[in-house]
């Protein structure tokens, strides 16, 4: 199982990355609770979200696609071509896309916010996912050569660019949510132009039409996949947008937002769980090293999910005064078990990945999209902001069922152990709600039985979701991983 040690290793690095990229700004979220209103907080929140949602449509699945058909080519010069093949079709088709988003800023200003006034805060967004388009392209490539240490380099450095600028423009200039906008772009363009400096010897003055055609056959499908994955994470903003004001959205952006920590891992994993797998398969034994590792995998998501569970009282007080954000605490631990749900999607439908297969992932996130749609607005209206978080949560379950059918009985079926994977769900579940009833004993108390919810959820995971086996080899890779990092004498 030397593989698991090397994609802990990648998730570790990748973790660090990330930590000192998008934790610096997760660090951020104080400082707007603080120096913005609730309103201008949530208009921020916003923003982030449309973000979110436009990158998959300025992507064009080309990032994905450079991961999975980089090593079909054998010779430097095929892989340098296929990669500014990807980079330069991206940057023609932005010319389109980019500026019809500039030129209908105001109508779109006023479908998201209902102001037209902030059709600046709009055209900042579009430009901001085009720049994270650019970079994303480059960090793919670095993916692909399982070079974290240094995807993890470049994290950094937006990491400290970005913060730095939104801190000078926001805390010192008074720039208010444009200043937090502006700041971020800065510092994605200071990432996107360091990355495609890093992999310059990849970038040629090529167009190549035969190596097109491949990467949108898996691209294409991705597209689609990539907006319905953003309409499972964005529409309850938009929801609440259009059925409360933006003051009263606030406390529901804030938990969003904590909640949201579990990114940090779960992204960690999808960066590297796919090159691993992939490198796996064609070994002796590759069916059931898949299955070991993203039971593993997805094991250590909900464990991660239940830790920031069990701290969001805690974690709430840092982030936030509670004046204007009353009920963010019941936001929370929905989202945070939502993300780990999200992150298992992502570990199984590595099948599909494998297969090539995409159009059964678009099928997949369509259905969960649609399913989205339907209740959000119902769970709305009949439980307020916490419906919408409860419906994020139910139609990331409803996705990683329909997953878990397609990738096992349709495309490419990997010997999962089913009971194991069932106790996970039904521990978590147990643990959320055993959260809630620890929120409300008094604080002292609470805080020594969440702690003790916590470790007894680790000691089912250990003893009961792991097998000696597993634990075994678990204790190998993470020696291997310790080794690797340890400094030679």
């Amino acid at each position: 199982m030397s593989r698991f040690g090397a994609t802990l290793g990648h998730t570790v690095v990748y973790m660090a990355g990330l930590l000192l990229n998008r934790g610096v700004a997760f660090l951020l979220v104080p400082l707007f609770t603080r120096v913005f209103e609730p309103e201008a907080f949530a208009k921020w929140d916003l923003c982030t979200t449309t973000l979110i949602l436009l990158f998959p449509v300025l992507d064009l699945g080309m990032s994905p696609a450079v991961v999975r058909l980089y090593h079909d080519y054998g010779t430097r010069q095929e892989r340098s071509r296929v990669f500014s093949t990807s980079l330069l079709f991206v940057l023609g088709a932005h010319l389109v896309l980019v500026g019809v988003g500039l030129a209908f800023a105001e109508p779109l200003a006023e479908m998201i916010f209902r102001d037209r006034a902030d059709a600046g805060l709009v055209r900042l967004v579009f430009l901001s996912a085009a720049v994270t388009a650019y970079g994303k392209q480059a960090l793919s490539l670095l993916r692909t050569a399982e070079r974290s240490v240094l995807f993890s380099v470049l994290n950094l450095v937006r990491g400290a660019a970005g913060p730095l600028a939104i801190l000078v423009l926001v805390a010192w200039f008074r720039q208010g949510v444009a200043g937090a906008l502006w700041g971020d772009l800065f510092g994605l363009t200071v990432l996107a132009v360091a990355a495609l400096w890093v992999c310059r010897d990849h970038l040629r003055p090529a167009f190549s039409p035969r190596m097109l055609r491949p990467l949108l056959a898996f691209a294409l499908p991705v597209i689609p996949t990539g907006i319905t994955v953003a309409v499972l994470t964005v529409a309850d903003r938009y929801f609440l947008a259009r059925m409360f004001t933006l003051e009263e959205m606030a406390p529901y952006s804030l938990g969003f937002k904590v909640g949201t920590l579990m990114a940090l891992f779960t992204q960690s994993v999808q960066l590297a769980w796919p090159p691993a797998a992939f490198g796996m398969i064609p070994h002796p034994g590759g069916r059931g090293d898949v299955a070991r590792v993203a039971h593993w995998l997805v094991l250590l998501m909900f464990f991660a999910a239940t830790g920031i569970t069990c701290a969001a009282p805690e974690l709430l007080r840092i982030f936030a005064p509670p004046e204007g954000y009353g009920g963010a605490l019941a936001v929370i631990p929905w989202i945070a078990y939502s993300y780990a749900l999200h992150g298992a999607v992502q570990v199984v439908n590595i099948g599909i990945g494998i297969s090539k297969r995409m159009t059964w992932a678009a099928l997949a996130t369509f259905a969960a999209a649609g399913v989205k749609l339907a209740v959000t607005y119902f769970f709305i209206v009949r439980f307020g902001l916490v419906g919408a978080a409860v419906s994020t949560l139910l139609t990331f379950a409803f996705e990683l069922g329909v997953t878990w059918v397609i990738t096992q009985h349709v495309v490419y079926p990997l010997p999962f152990d089913g009971k194991r994977t069932l106790g996970i769900y039904a521990a978590s579940a147990a643990a959320l709600g055993l959260a809630f009833a620890g929120y409300g004993l008094p604080y002292a108390l609470s805080l020594a039985f969440r702690a003790g919810l916590l470790a007894a959820f680790g000691a089912v995971c250990l003893f009961v979701l792991l097998n000696r086996a597993d634990r075994s080899a678990l204790g190998a890779g993470a020696a291997s991983l310790l080794a690797r990092l340890r400094p030679a004498s």
